[in-house]
């Protein structure tokens, strides 16, 4: 039994697969080898993609100091090993950047810290570092954690960061895969060759399996602040990055994005939003407005929202030929009064430190 793809699987003539044709092997075969190539592959683009103004995310601390979280889907169990790519120098040797993967539910993290190997800026190198999941978690979201310490008498400086997970390689291993807790059946084209029977289980596997792979977590927009940042040269030099979502960045921190636009129709279709919050106190809480909703958050700490589809298209979609939506902070009189600003300081109001949404 073999459960192989080809990396740029043909796509099915959609001719021959109406009512009235004769069902062909190739048809079938090709229809085995993108449900597989789909598993593999699909939901292993960026699921982050950051960069920072020139001296902007700086630390001159010797031990780890948190600065930056993000939300990200996870795509199986299968896929168990994330790679992380960062631009990033330090005119010394000694400085180190650590990641660290967190499942809420479970409780399990997995950690890697890497050296920064580049002293000059913009040099061309990237430093990559590889978490791998080693215990089985049925969770679809994790959070990462980026801590960076230099070496003595020095800072290091944060350019960029990448991340995705790492592709399966044919062929899949054999028995039931997973993502979240929803099955996906791998294709043997072994079975599905000229001469061999078509069995009603294909087809009931092959329904299952696009149901289980709609429900992939894909991201939609993902942002995080530049915490704790520390620098030996004044303010006006460096160490002065953005901390939170702020009043200027409702015109800008957003995505236009493909949806599709009946995924309202399905109870398993939502868009899932993740935002950091710090400083509330008390009673205290905070109300924003995101992807056309006014949510309003009272605990510190991430915080998440399961939002259906609610706004209207952007123009854009005629250029595509897909249902596009604008994703991400709204322009509002909510959020003109609540994000930061020079009337909300960062050291007396609460604020979002970073925001993820991660769609299907």
């Amino acid at each position: 039994m073999s459960n192989s793809f080809t990396d740029e699987p043909t796509l099915v003539e959609p001719g021959r697969v109406s009512a009235s044709q004769t069902i062909r092997t190739t048809e079938i075969s090709r229809l085995a080898d993108l449900q597989n190539y789909c598993f593999a592959n699909g939901g292993t683009h960026n699921v982050i993609n950051q960069a920072y103004d020139d001296s902007c995310f700086v630390q001159d601390w010797t031990s780890f100091v948190t600065m930056s979280e993000w939300y990200i889907p996870v795509i199986s169990q299968s896929h168990n090993e994330l790679k992380i790519r960062l631009s990033a120098f330090c005119a010394t040797t000694g400085s180190q950047v650590r990641f660290t993967l967190f499942f809420a539910l479970s409780g399990n993290s997995y950690t890697d810290t890497i050296n920064v190997s580049s002293t000059g800026r913009f040099t061309g190198t990237f430093d990559t570092a590889t978490i791998t999941i080693t215990n089985t978690e049925t969770e679809r979201f994790a959070y990462l954690r980026l801590e960076a310490k230099a070496p003595a008498s020095d800072e290091v400086e944060i350019l960029a960061i990448q991340a995705n997970w790492t592709p399966l390689t044919s062929p899949l291993s054999a028995g039931v895969h997973y993502i979240g807790t929803d099955e996906f059946i791998p294709q043997s084209a072994n079975q599905l060759a000229a001469d061999y029977p078509l069995s009603s289980g294909f087809g009931v596997q092959t329904i299952n399996n696009i149901e289980t792979l709609r429900t992939r977590g894909r991201v939609l927009l993902n942002w995080s602040g530049v915490s704790n940042a520390s620098s030996t040269r004044t303010i006006d030099q460096a160490a002065n990055p953005p901390i939170g979502i702020g009043h200027g960045d409702q015109n800008y921190l957003f995505s236009e994005v493909a949806l599709f636009s009946g995924m309202n129709e399905t109870t398993n279709l939502r868009v899932n939003l993740f935002a950091n919050v710090v400083g509330l106190s008390g009673s205290q809480t905070i109300t924003v407005e995101i992807f056309s909703h006014r949510l309003t958050f009272s605990l510190n700490g991430w915080n998440s929202y399961s939002l259906t589809l609610i706004r209207d298209e952007v123009a854009r979609s005629n250029e595509f030929g897909l249902s596009m939506y604008r994703v991400g902070v709204e322009v509002s009189d909510i959020n003109a009064q609540n994000l930061l600003s020079i009337l909300n300081p960062v050291s007396s109001s609460p604020y979002i430190s970073a925001l993820s949404i991660i769609g299907v």
